[in-house]
Order: C-alpha cells, then structure tokens, then sequence
C-alpha cells in the first residue's frame, strides 16, 4: 500500500502540498494538461528549487490571467466543475473540496451559500491547485493519507482568516502552537481535511523518498510542507472507521412535548451528529423522555448551553464511547427530473457500497420545483444510484 505523512508542523499551505508531490515524482506536464481539461483561463503553473535553512524545497509558483473582481463563488464553482465528471475520482474530489470550502466561508461571514463571493482569481487558483493536487495522488497511486496535527495558535484571532481556517479544521486534529512563524492557509487546511484518512503521529512506513514544498520563490515565510512517502505496512483491514464520540443524556419529565421538536433542530443545528427522545418512565411511574444527543468533544460546550436554555433539566450526564461508522461519500446521479446527491457507506476505503441512499433534501427541492409526486423523484433516484453501483461492479472501480 502507497501511503504519504503529511508534517504540517511548520505549516500548511495548498501551494506547497502540490510542490511536495511534484518533488517526489509527479510529472508537472500530465498535470498541467489535466487542469487544462477544467479551467479554460490562460494560468502559468511553474515548480523551481530554492533553499531554506539548508534544506531545498520545491516551490510552486502560480500566475492565472483573471480579473480581481468579486463573483459569486457557488455560480463560477458549478461551471468549472460541470467540465469534469462527477463519477470521475477528480471530480467527486473537486465538487467535496469546494461545497466543504464554500460552505466554510459562508458560515464565518454568516451568510447564505448564494451570497458568498470571491474574487474571481482566487477561485481560479483554487481549483488550479487542488486540481493539481488530486492529480499528483492519482498520479503517485497513494492510497492511504497520515497527516500531523494542525497547529493553531493563539495568534490567529488577530488573522483575517481565523474564522475560515478554524471552521475549515473542523474535523481535523489540531494541536496548540505558540510560535508567531507558522504559515496556513485556507486552502491546505480544506485539501488536508477533504483528503487526509486519518491525524496522529507518523505510522510505520518503509520510507521511500520525502518531498519538501513550499508556497513561492519570493516568500520566504510561506508554508513549507514535509510528505513522507513509501509503503504502508500490511495489516488486516478493519471494517469500517474507529471513532470516539461524546454521549450527553438526560431525562426529561417536566417539559411540554410541542418544545420537543424544536429543542433537537437546536442541538443538530449547534452541531450535535445526531439527537433523539426516547419514551421512559421514571419513578412513580412518570412518563418521561430520555434525551440522547451524539457530539464532538470540541462541541461538547455549545450543545450543553442549548440543553439548558431551551430544556428543563437540571443536570445531564456525559460520557464517551468508541464506535465504527462506515467510509462515507456522495456520487451524483443524473435522473429524468434532475441531478440528485447519493450518500454511500462502504466497510472499507475504497470497498464496494454496502449502504446507498438519495439525499432527500435534493428530492424535495426537484419534486416541489416540477410539481411532482415526492417519491416518484426518490425512485428514479433509486434506481439511477443502483445503475451507477452496478456499472462500477463491473468496472471493478471502487476506488474513488
């Protein structure tokens, strides 16, 4: 098995994780002309050596002929990716890694998805560099991502981009860092989010080759990046992905019902994984509901206030449990009422679908659009997911 470690320990930028992997191989022509494929604006995309405290790197160097203006970022974003196929790894790929960064933006400017704009050039260079990016691990043949924890420091709220990094790292180990040179950009932090399998030390690994990268010539700064690469050591594949989640419980026997509903659209909203009422009966006989909410630890804090101002208990207990969830990820199907997401679940990376459901949400939105009966667009959903699962069997393509 391919792997790659990722120390982000000096920093993380889009740019030099892209040198990184040219360093250690990727062929920056087959890259150029993939991206080619994708975006039509005239860009120079350009790796050159430089020297930093004694050690050389590759830098990226990157000049896209666009304007500055502010565009709508969702609108320029679908027409870029119209151009690549969404049942193509590339594709999947790009469409996570900008709905993840746009849907990031808006909720730090606490904006609808439609109102979020950015300056034409930067969306450019985006899909440039992450392009080249998923490119350059096809191209590599990795099949497994470490990555080191993310250092956050204290410093960043005075940054611009606090907000958007901290709320892009969601989902990423972070680790505290209290030194003023580390370089992150928002880019590396969605690429290492969207691809990364798993955070933590370095796993064993026979070590192959190591790629330094870093952001520009002339930026001394920037971001410089460390890929490790070489080979995974074989080990039984474990079914599905270990987890710890955090349990909040408790029981509720003195709360109007009607609030019922509101109180768990409140805690899926503040970020709870999952949230649900259990009747119970209490001592004496009391009706009652037992109130299970799933979270992260690092959301343990915003779900606990949401308990206590909109229920009436007193006091909830709190635990964590490990638990396996199934490699999840969405393929888009093409129906006779329109395009609609597929969640899948597979038991392992890679692996066959063992589980596959439309997105209702893009059910409803298709149904009330064309004045359709629900559940014939859920169908049709259905069987366009099941046609795309069997012509991959076929295929023998799993791999995404």
């Amino acid at each position: 098995m391919k792997v790659i470690y990722i120390d982000c320990s000096a920093g993380l930028s889009g740019s030099a994780l892209l040198a990184a992997l040219v360093e250690l191989g990727a062929n920056p022509e087959l890259l150029e002309k993939k991206i080619n494929s994708i975006v039509a604006i005239p860009f120079q995309l350009t790796f050159s050596k430089r020297h930093i405290n004694s050690t050389t790197t590759t830098a990226t160097t990157l000049k896209v002929d666009a304007r500055q203006k502010d565009v709508p970022a969702a609108a320029l974003v679908n027409h870029l990716t119209t151009k690549v196929s969404t049942d193509d790894e590339l594709g999947y790929k790009l469409n996570f890694f900008f709905e993840k960064f746009i849907q990031a933006k808006a909720k730090s400017q606490g904006l609808p998805i439609a109102q979020v704009v950015l300056p034409e050039v930067e969306i450019l260079r985006m899909a440039i560099i992450a392009a080249g990016f998923i490119t350059a691990l096809g191209q590599l043949k990795i099949e497994r991502i470490t990555a080191s924890p993310l250092p956050v420091g204290f410093h960043l709220s005075a940054h611009n981009s606090a907000p958007l990094l901290l709320e892009l790292a969601r989902g990423t180990a972070v680790k505290q860092y209290e030194g003023r040179d580390v370089h992150t950009t928002p880019l590396g932090v969605a690429l290492l989010t969207c691809l990364a399998d798993e955070y933590g030390p370095l796993p064993e690994i026979l070590l192959s080759e190591t790629g330094y990268g870093s952001a520009s010539e002339d930026l001394l700064e920037n971001a410089q990046v460390r890929i490790l690469y070489g080979t995974g050591r074989d080990r039984e594949t474990p079914l599905g992905r270990s987890a710890t989640i955090t349990v909040v419980e408790t029981a509720i026997d003195d709360m109007n019902p009607e609030f019922f509903p509101f109180l768990v659209d409140s805690l899926l909203t503040g970020g709870a994984a999952d949230a649900f009422l259990i009747p119970i009966y209490m001592k004496k006989g009391r009706p009652a509901h037992l109130l299970t909410v799933l979270c992260s630890r690092s959301r343990l804090e915003d779900i606990l206030s949401i308990i206590f101002k909109e229920a009436t208990t007193l006091g909830v207990r709190i635990r964590e449990e490990q638990r396996r969830v199934l490699t999840r990820y969405f393929f888009e199907v093409r129906t006779s009422y329109g395009k609609v997401a597929v969640k899948a679940g597979c038991l392992i990376e890679g692996g066959p679908p063992v589980h596959y459901a439309p997105e209702f949400k893009d059910c409803k939105k298709l149904a009330l659009q064309l004045d359709v009966p629900l559940k014939e667009v859920y169908a049709a959903a259905q069987r366009a997911a099941h046609e795309y699962i069997v012509k991959q069997h076929t295929a023998n393509e799993w791999r995404r």
